[in-house]
């Protein structure tokens, strides 16, 4: 990986492979939901959608035609601390796909028509969501437990903060996070570095950017999300099985203890072999799918366990879950889970190198969470180096408080207990 900073402070990193055909490039600008002013809720979200209406060089059909001669891979997500807009096209369009990305990126030119069709289009996408048992309930379990922290605030806003902003709001916000020393382009794929920074540069000189003036130097202090412990029901009569979510405390995305954690997640519900799989489905036969995962952040993190079950069986399936996590208190985790997650993650890793498009992504997170390139002999130089005993710390801090984990489901009436009762039956 070369990295590079530009005079006007872009960071550039170029990862060239051989034996591929393709290129993939992402523009990712530091600025997120996670730091949107709370009247502003889903302004991100709502330049997302924007920036693909049209550019001050290119109307919205005409954006449309060069993604479809790309291959039809151009498109941009939000999250809570970065949003980016990103393509992956064969090697000889490199120069057509970074053209279209510095021009969706160079300046606001959407029109306050637009400004309302996208308003009607992402009320849309809100309502789908909203469809989605998944989406709903991870949604509101994270508000529930950060609610006084922005990392709990929503990606898409709410309903209120859509329809109230307007387009000079949202250009404001374009021109707050869409900034040199904001902003991250990586490539990664077949193409000559030398060959794509003159590209660069001449793309760049073409566009003329004004002078962007300097952000004030203060900024408020950083501060990790305190957790409130939650149980709730949302009521969905319509849906056929029952969706848990269990979530308790992380570490942030660099702290040292994520190398551990992240192993730990691997063994409790990271695949076929792991604990939640092995009892909760090859043992009771309780559910199509049950796993763990971490969501981590600059600021903090989350442990998730998920599943889905018949209404009538959401008891048995939290009392077995309950048991695997008191067995994991208890006993630890052996040599040869250790040994497997460790194997598992490292199979992961490599077969990862082989996809543009996972590097890519790779790079922005190392960029946002490290600052600098994290290559994968490195994460998994971490990895190897994880000892039993810090997976038992890592237990410690992920499990070892019950009555912080958040609980929620959602799906039709209880069978057998409140939600309150199956909390504290988990906790137990």
């Amino acid at each position: 990986m070369e990295a590079r900073t530009l005079g006007d402070g872009l960071t550039v990193w170029l990862d060239p492979m051989r034996d591929v055909r393709s290129v993939a490039l992402g523009v990712y600008v530091a600025g997120g939901s996670a730091d949107e002013e709370p009247s502003a809720l889903g302004s991100t979200h709502f330049l997302e959608h924007l920036l693909f209406r049209r550019s001050r060089r290119r109307s919205g059909a005409e954006i449309a035609r060069t993604t479809d001669r790309l291959g039809g891979d151009c498109d941009a997500y939000t999250c809570k601390e970065w949003m980016a807009v990103h393509a992956r096209t064969p090697s000889e369009r490199l120069g057509d796909a970074l053209s279209l990305l510095l021009d969706l990126t160079e300046a606001p030119a959407f029109t306050a028509e637009d400004v309302e069709t996208e308003r009607k289009v992402i009320l849309e996408e809100m309502a789908e969501a909203n469809d989605v048992p998944e989406d709903r309930l991870h949604e509101t379990f994270v508000r529930s437990y950060w609610p006084d922290h922005p990392l709990g605030a929503p990606i898409l806003g709410t309903d209120e903060t859509v329809r109230s902003l307007s387009r000079s709001r949202l250009v404001g916000r374009f021109r707050e996070i869409f900034r040199p020393e904001r902003t991250f382009l990586v490539a990664v794929g077949a193409f000559e570095p030398e060959a794509f920074l003159k590209l660069l540069s001449k793309e760049r000189r073409m566009r003329r950017r004004s002078p962007v003036p300097p952000l004030p130097a203060h900024a408020p202090p950083r501060r990790s999300p305190r957790t409130e412990s939650c149980a709730f029901h949302i009521q969905r009569p319509d849906l056929n099985q029952t969706h848990l979510l269990v979530g308790t405390p992380a570490p942030a995305y660099a702290d040292r203890q994520v190398p551990a954690a992240w192993l730990l997640s691997v063994v409790l519900g990271g695949g076929v072999s792991s604990r939640l799989w092995r009892r909760v489905r090859e043992r009771h036969g309780l559910a199509y799918h049950v796993g763990a995962g971490l969501t981590l952040h600059r600021d903090g993190g989350m442990a998730l366990i998920e599943a889905a079950t018949a209404p009538k069986k959401l008891p048995k399936l939290v009392r077995a879950t309950g048991a695997v996590l008191r067995d994991l208190r208890r006993s630890g985790i052996t040599r040869a889970e250790l040994r497997r997650a460790k194997d598992q993650v490292r199979a992961e890793i490599a077969m990862s190198l082989e996809s543009t498009s996972s590097r890519r992504e790779s790079a922005a997170r190392a960029w946002f969470f490290r600052g600098r390139p994290w290559p994968a002999d490195e994460v998994i130089a971490e990895m190897e180096a994880v000892t039993a005993a810090q997976v038992d710390d890592a237990i410690g801090v992920l499990f070892g408080t019950p009555a912080s984990a958040g609980f929620g489901v959602t799906g039709p009436s209880l069978v057998g207990a409140t939600v309150d009762e199956l909390a504290g039956e988990l906790a137990a």
